[in-house]
């Protein structure tokens, strides 16, 4: 799933850390895609808002790159008597166009019962 944001980028395109301190401003825009869905950990799992931070963006080709990043989900659940969190690392490629950002997120939604049939 492609996802365009846009985006005004300040400073010169091979510096990856001002890119990243650009697009860590916008990751409210694309929190949810960021995250997707943690049912795959648990049903009780939740993200943690504002916990996104970005490690790293590397260079892949022209105007393409992978950032990687790490964010914080939690599990309660009183029955089971479980109460945790985990801290979880991502990968996410993107284009950059003198406007805009393209992210292009995975999906990891559970699939419905019409979607197996």
């Amino acid at each position: 799933m492609r996802k365009r944001i846009p985006f005004a980028f300040r400073g010169n395109e091979g510096n990856l850390q001002t890119m990243a301190q650009n697009i860590q401003q916008i990751i409210p825009k694309i929190e949810a895609e960021l995250t997707g869905s943690l049912i795959w950990y648990s049903q009780n799992a939740q993200y943690v808002p504002d916990s996104i931070k970005i490690i790293s963006i590397e260079y892949s080709s022209e105007s393409r790159y992978k950032m990687t990043y790490s964010f914080r989900w939690d599990v309660f659940n009183a029955c089971l008597d479980i109460d945790a969190w985990q801290t979880t690392t991502e990968t996410v490629n993107f284009e950059c166009q003198p406007d805009a950002l393209i992210f292009d997120f995975i999906e990891t939604s559970q699939p419905t019962v019409a979607d197996e049939l």
